[in-house]
């Protein structure tokens, strides 16, 4: 039973633990999340918090340990780059929409045991900037989803900020660098080309990082000091098999997981294209293997 939880992810409110977040799971250290098991029985997925849904798939139809991980899903946004996920939902169940906002404790759908899964649960994560983090302090109330305001989350309301998605190259010229986002005293000033290290604009900051990549050269800088040079994407209505293409920076799979940083910098083949969820669905691949299943609007054309 999860009485010390103040936010829940079951409307039960009587959710089972089966399986933890990595530092407190010895056998199961890549987990993301947390496993969970409706005590009662009824198994209505709520929303844990306010926020606007980012993406939702409900087609997937039974396990799939390759290609449709999440199996069906809602991802839903939060203010300050939170994003929190709710997998392996029932076939056909989800009742949202992207770009709906919701409120704590809004039906999502029902618990079931869809994509790479080994029997009826919800995997519950939280990401924040891009990486994944302990969910617990965020059922028991110890940290919180910023102001709760879903019409307009932080990243959003700031016109004088780029669009910038983890992997996007900047340019920054004599710009202050911070330790961290909510550092007052700046580290250093960086000038050159930067990658943004993670997706979430924090304090009006964001995360970015050397061409290496390395998370020990990464800091912190004002958002509306990167200047992108990064290209309209191409209109891809007319994709067809054969087609070479390359993922959007930043980009995510259609599924909503994060991809590779090798992806971003490689051209691939298309592979099949079909419609799944009234939005174009494109299989990309190299040499006959498939990479990944994204959306249309997330490829550029080459």
């Amino acid at each position: 039973m999860s009485n010390n939880y103040t936010r829940h992810v079951l409307a039960s409110k009587a959710e089972q633990l089966t399986a933890d977040y990595k530092t407190r799971n010895p056998n199961y250290k890549t987990h993301k999340g947390m496993d969970f098991i409706d005590y009662a029985g009824k198994c209505v997925i709520t929303a844990v918090a306010d926020g606007v849904v980012d993406s939702c798939r409900s087609d997937v139809i039974g396990v799939d340990h390759k290609y449709n991980t999440a199996g069906n899903y809602v991802r839903i946004k939060h203010p300050n780059g939170i994003y929190t996920r709710y997998l392996h939902l029932e076939t056909g169940s989800v009742c949202v929409k992207t770009g709906q906002s919701v409120k704590a404790g809004a039906k999502l759908g029902m618990m079931g045991n869809t994509g790479d899964s080994y029997g009826k649960h919800l995997h519950f994560d939280v990401c924040v900037a891009g990486v994944y983090v302990d969910p617990l302090p965020y059922l028991t109330g110890a940290k919180g989803f910023g102001t709760n305001t879903a019409q307009q989350p932080a990243d959003e309301d700031e016109p004088a900020y780029p669009e910038l998605r983890k992997g996007d190259k900047v340019i920054l010229a004599k710009a202050p660098l911070y330790a961290a986002s909510t550092s007052s005293k700046k580290a250093n000033t960086v000038t050159g080309t930067y990658y943004i290290y993670a997706d979430g604009i924090i304090n009006g900051r964001i995360r970015i990082t050397t061409p290496k990549g390395c998370a020990d050269c990464t800091g912190w800088v004002n958002a509306a000091d990167c200047k992108t040079d990064k290209p309209a994407p191409t209109q891809t209505t007319a994709l067809k098999v054969g087609d070479r293409v390359r993922v959007r920076d930043g980009a995510l799979t259609y599924s909503g997981e994060w991809l590779s940083n090798w992806v971003y910098d490689t051209v691939f083949d298309v592979q099949q294209v079909g419609t799944l969820s009234k939005q174009d669905y494109i299989v990309i691949g190299l040499n006959g293997q498939v990479t990944a299943g994204m959306r249309a609007e997330d490829l550029i054309k080459m």
